[in-house]
C-alpha cells in the first residue's frame, strides 16, 4: 500500500527465467538493466547469454572461508575457456581495480 503510485509489483512465479524477465522489461520499454545480485543471478543472466558487459572489481585481499559468497554459482557458461570475453577496461579505483569484459554473443560450449 505505501508503495501505491510508486512501484508496480509483478508475480513472476517462484523462478522466472532471465529471458521473461527481460522480455517484460522491454514490453514495457525498459532499454537497459543493471543486475547487481549474488551468485545464482549472475550465474543465470550469463549462462543464457545475455548480458552485454560484465564490470568486476578486484579487492586486494583474500577470502578464505569456504563457505563465502561466490561470484556465480556453477552453471555452463557460454564464455569459457575456450570462447574468452573480451577485456576492454581495466583501472585503479582506490584500492581496488575494476575490470570491464564484453562477452562474445553466441559463444557456444562444444
Amino acid at each position: 500500500a505505501r508503495l501505491s503510485g510508486e512501484a508496480e509489483v509483478i508475480d513472476a512465479g517462484d523462478s522466472p527465467s532471465p529471458v521473461l524477465i527481460l522480455f517484460d522489461l522491454a514490453e514495457r520499454g525498459v532499454a537497459s538493466v543493471l543486475l547487481e545480485g549474488g551468485g545464482q543471478l549472475a550465474a543465470e543472466f550469463l549462462a543464457a547469454d545475455l548480458a552485454d558487459e560484465l564490470h568486476l572489481v578486484v579487492a586486494p585481499f583474500f577470502v578464505g572461508d569456504a563457505a563465502a559468497p561466490r561470484f556465480v554459482e556453477p552453471s555452463i557458461f557460454p564464455n569459457d575457456s575456450a570462447h574468452r570475453m573480451t577485456l576492454v577496461e581495466a583501472h585503479p579505483v582506490g584500492d581496488v581495480t575494476l575490470v570491464r569484459l564484453m562477452p562474445h554473443k553466441g559463444a557456444s560450449n562444444s
